[in-house]
């Protein structure tokens, strides 16, 4: 459904036309409650950014709504010189190198991993494919924060603490007056420069914005898109209760749909969870 038919509906099922900017409105309530009302895997995001060692700040995105996941990695980037064909590297710096992070740089092997570390040799589990020089990448694995409270880290981290490896974070708020420039804080305070991946929902472009005059609601959900925004149209028409209880029960019908994909089958298969099934009488 594009934002034309929709108009056309709402004006059809409700009898009535309505200003241009009052429609408009009835859609973004809408959709705002809709949105709120469940986030389908659809309406996530991912977005990478980095963390500076000494700094316990992270910066949210601008349309950031709420947090799926938030993880870090480290990135450790040195000068290394190696021979071809030798397992080994002599970095000028082996401060963050551990066991099982990924190699990456010229003369570097294809899908090197460190083996191990000593001083500042390092001994990777394939051979260099040319002669090693310039800047090196040695990448570590993901580890995942759990979600805290501010007061929290606070406590448990606080600023004469010694620093280390990320292990929790909260959500901080805003660090200017832009209510919009929402920031993460976390504990330990990064003792490395660390990569963040964030998944985070947030609100999509209202099909009333859309260039195209669609969205994925409305190419997806157009029953609830329609009658959530006739909902909002019989409250700013005063319209007969029995008429706004039978738009209320075609949304809540509607939403039920919405939240099975985004709450129930976006969230589990049939190899763990087993089929759906429905009581035969």
């Amino acid at each position: 459904m594009t934002y034309d038919e929709l108009v056309v509906a709402v004006t059809d099922y409700c009898e009535n036309t309505f200003p241009t900017v009052d429609m408009d409105i009835f859609i973004r309530q809408a959709e705002q409650r809709i949105y709120n009302t469940a986030q389908p895997a659809n309406l996530r995001k991912n977005v990478t950014g980095a963390l500076s060692a000494n700094n316990k700040y992270l910066a949210a995105p601008n349309d950031f709504l709420s947090t799926y996941s938030l993880a870090i990695y480290p990135v450790i980037s040195t000068t290394a010189t190696g021979t071809s064909g030798a397992f080994t590297l002599t970095v000028a710096s082996s401060t963050g190198i551990a066991t099982g992070q990924s190699v990456s740089g010229t003369g570097i092997g294809t899908g090197a991993i460190v083996r191990s570390v000593s001083g500042t040799t390092v001994l990777l589990d394939v051979a260099n494919s040319g002669a090693v020089s310039g800047t090196v990448t040695f990448t570590g694995d993901f580890l995942y924060l759990l979600n805290k409270d501010v007061n929290w880290i606070r406590e448990a981290y606080p600023n004469t603490a010694g620093r280390g490896e990320p292990q929790y974070y909260a959500l901080f708020g805003p660090q200017s007056n832009d209510v919009n420039e929402l920031s993460f804080i976390v504990g330990p305070t990064p003792n490395l420069a660390y990569q963040a991946e964030l998944h985070y929902y947030y609100y999509p472009v209202s099909i009333v914005d859309s260039t195209t005059g669609t969205t994925w609601l409305g190419d997806n959900f157009d029953s609830v898109l329609l009658y959530g925004t006739i909902c909002e149209a019989f409250v700013y028409m005063r319209q007969e209760g029995d008429m706004v209880k039978e738009a209320n029960d075609r949304y809540v019908q509607a939403i039920a749909l919405y939240k099975n994909l985004a709450d129930g089958k976006q969230r589990g298969d049939a190899y763990r969870d087993g089929q759906v099934r429905t009581q035969v009488a």
